[in-house]
């Protein structure tokens, strides 16, 4: 949070962004097999997510992850950073491809590890898409061939959080099919 601060985050965007990817997270326990150091990591990804927009809003994904890889964290060790740095990198557009050497010079497992959190984070940032903290609860049901997120049916127009999700949710299929 120092760190966001530093760089004049968004913190009600996110805390609520933090807060929905550790329900999702937990929700998803059984079918991504991660402990509770990928819970952290995640929830630090979370946090910092857009601290990258203090540099410019274009490409701020990008420099999120620098931010994040040249900044001391306290608790992180260099692996951790590594792997906060890239779920960052991966909270938006593009998903990890071997042509970037940031996610290739990881360990396999680590690869797997940002994956994951990443493809969690997109969707825990799509639901606040408008920055406005409209959905702050959500139930996961998990069908045989779908997930499927309810929300309230009290939040009103939710068509840009919809579509978000439609947009960022293509590592997330990736990932947990």
């Amino acid at each position: 949070r120092h760190l966001g601060a530093k760089f004049q985050y968004d913190k009600p965007h996110s805390t609520l962004v933090a807060q929905l990817a550790l329900k999702l997270f937990d929700s998803l326990k059984s079918e991504h097999g991660l402990g509770s150091r990928e819970r952290v990591l995640l929830e630090v990804a979370a946090t910092l997510h857009d601290i990258g927009s203090y540099v410019s809003p274009a490409g701020h994904h990008k420099h999120s992850a620098y931010l994040v890889e040249s900044s001391e964290v306290f608790g992180l060790r260099k692996s951790d950073k590594a792997i906060v740095s890239n779920v960052v990198r991966y909270h938006r557009r593009t998903v990890p491809k071997a042509t970037h050497e940031s996610y290739m010079s990881l360990a396999r497992q680590d690869r797997a590890v940002v994956s994951k959190l990443a493809a969690i984070l997109r969707v825990a940032d799509a639901l606040d898409a408008t920055k406005q903290q409209k959905v702050k609860n959500f139930e996961l049901e998990a069908g045989e061939k779908a997930y499927t997120l309810w929300l309230s049916d009290t939040l009103g127009d939710v068509t840009a959080e919809r579509e978000a999700l439609q947009e960022k949710g293509d590592l997330f299929g990736d990932v947990f099919g």
